[in-house]
């Protein structure tokens, strides 16, 4: 009887934690609902872009040669976002959990692991542009524009990727990974989405940077 007690105790403790690590606590809509706010809200910028909008345009792509392309593009990740906000709204809807969570969430991981990446390596490179390190962004040179307007614009540029579109980028990925995080069901599996969103934030940045020390650029940022 003495050496059961122990074993019995012990074998209460793991059934409770077995049932807890189970349980998946109360959704908390607020993140999937600012996640879909915000995705709508950052998509009217692209939506802006797609019609004709400069304002926070790098100069190349706004010179006449490249404005339908420009137009294009924005059209194209205007949908894509809208599709992606919509997608959001599934983790709290009865369809999520008809779903996959791989399919489901691996968008999700890729959007967030992708906006906040970009966010991290933009503010390093427009922080180390206007620091003078003018070859951390490959601003492309426009045919027919002075120097010294291109240097002008390529500030304003960064400074605005400082100070609106970065921060937007690191709002969104956040956003997109507390909303996922949420709709997975135990604590392990919720540390195992963190840490696999800081490890792909991690290696995308270091490619970046990697590349950025050879002289090669994978995007303007």
């Amino acid at each position: 009887m003495t050496s059961e007690g122990p074993v019995s105790a012990e074998s209460d403790v793991h059934a409770r934690e077995r049932s807890q690590e189970a349980v998946r606590p109360a959704p908390r809509p607020v993140w999937v609902h600012s996640a879909f706010a915000f995705t709508l809200l950052f998509t009217a910028i692209h939506v802006y872009w797609a019609v004709g909008g400069t304002w926070g345009l790098p100069l190349a792509v706004m010179q006449a040669q490249a404005q339908a392309t420009t137009k294009a593009a924005n059209a194209v990740v205007s949908v894509i976002m809208v599709i992606g906000a919509v997608w959001v709204l599934a983790l709290n809807h009865p369809v999520g959990r008809r779903i996959p969570a791989f399919v489901l969430l691996a968008p999700l991981w890729a959007g967030a692991v992708v906006c906040v990446s970009h966010a991290v390596f933009g503010f390093a490179t427009k922080i180390l542009y206007l620091n003078g390190r003018h070859g951390a962004v490959d601003f492309p040179v426009v045919p027919g524009v002075d120097a010294a307007t291109a240097a002008d614009s390529n500030r304003l540029s960064a400074l605005q990727d400082i100070l609106v579109f970065e921060p937007c980028f690191l709002i969104q990925g956040v956003l997109l990974a507390l909303a996922a995080r949420q709709f997975i069901r135990t604590p392990a599996g919720r540390r195992t989405w963190s840490v696999s969103v800081i490890v792909g934030i991690a290696v995308i940045d270091v490619f970046g940077a990697v590349l950025s020390f050879g002289d090669m650029h994978f995007a303007i940022s």
